[in-house]
């Protein structure tokens, strides 16, 4: 009873870290306005009204304390948090640097998705080997019992850039299945581009499920073999990973398109002026 004590006790302190996803989203001068005003029209709208039909409301916080509440709240569907979110990790963590999406019915979590900003001064598999990717200060967090194995291939060549690593995706057993996750994911991806200044988005994903819906929900435009690290307090047994990997530029023309809004349509798919229609191309803008 002392653990539902401690969850539900979040709840309240949950929403005063939040603010309403269209009262957050305010897009710099390093996204085309038209894009903006695009995505503004023809995207975001139609995301937000199908969490609405639902009873679910979209919020952002840039706290990584909120991730924390969220991950206890959670009941264990976000089964660990991983040490970029963890504030215990990254006690110099701001606003500036930190973002998580979290949706919200009657003001008890339904789900997130958290994301940091990292400079990576040397290659991302060096980052991450040695610690410094995952924790502050390496010298005293990153213990003798922390390993991380890296032989992803695209980790080799990011270096001296803005990464952003996104992680810490849940959604509770109630909103499970439907287009709940792709919604999410749409209106968290469409905000780190708009808001921030990377060269890579990247994640870890492991299981069947998550490797199945990489492309199609997640947005990866591309995924590699070749994560394997402990995981903090479980030992030291190392487990494998699949490394998601999108670059800034795809990313622009993928995912700051009309299409984006329709959630009958996958990420993964290409832009409909691309498809052909009774043997045409379709010429429209996307």
């Amino acid at each position: 009873m002392a653990i539902a004590n401690v969850v539900y006790g979040d709840f309240n302190s949950i929403g005063d870290d939040l603010t309403p996803y269209v009262d957050s989203f305010y897009p710099g001068d390093h996204v085309p306005f038209d894009r903006v005003e695009m995505a503004g029209r023809e995207i975001v709208p139609p995301l937000l009204r199908y969490l609405d039909d639902l009873g679910i409301e979209a919020f952002v916080g840039r706290d990584l304390n909120t991730v924390a509440k969220l991950h206890r709240a959670s009941g264990g569907r976000m089964r660990r948090l991983i040490q970029t979110n963890d504030p215990r990790y990254h006690p110099n963590a701001t606003p500036a640097d930190t973002m998580v999406l979290a949706l919200m019915r009657d003001g008890v979590p339904q789900g997130c998705v958290a994301s940091r900003l990292i400079w990576c001064e040397r290659s991302l598999l060096d980052e991450m080997q040695s610690g410094r990717f995952w924790v502050m200060h390496p010298v005293s967090m990153w213990t003798e019992s922390d390993k991380c194995i890296v032989t992803a291939p695209t980790a080799a060549r990011i270096r001296a850039c803005q990464v952003v690593f996104t992680g810490s995706i849940y959604l509770a057993q109630g909103v499970t299945g439907g287009n709940t996750l792709a919604a999410m994911l749409r209106l968290h991806h469409l905000w780190v581009l708009s808001h921030w200044r990377w060269s890579w988005l990247v994640g870890i994903i492991e299981g069947a499920l998550a490797r199945r819906h990489a492309f199609d929900v997640y947005g990866a435009m591309g995924l590699e073999i070749g994560i394997w690290r402990t995981r903090p307090g479980e030992g030291q047994e190392l487990h494998k990973y699949e490394m998601t990997i999108c670059e800034r530029e795809a990313c622009m023309d993928l995912w700051l398109r009309p299409e984006m809004g329709l959630l009958s349509r996958s990420m993964g798919r290409p832009p409909i002026s691309l498809l052909p229609v009774d043997g045409k191309r379709v010429e429209c803008e996307a």
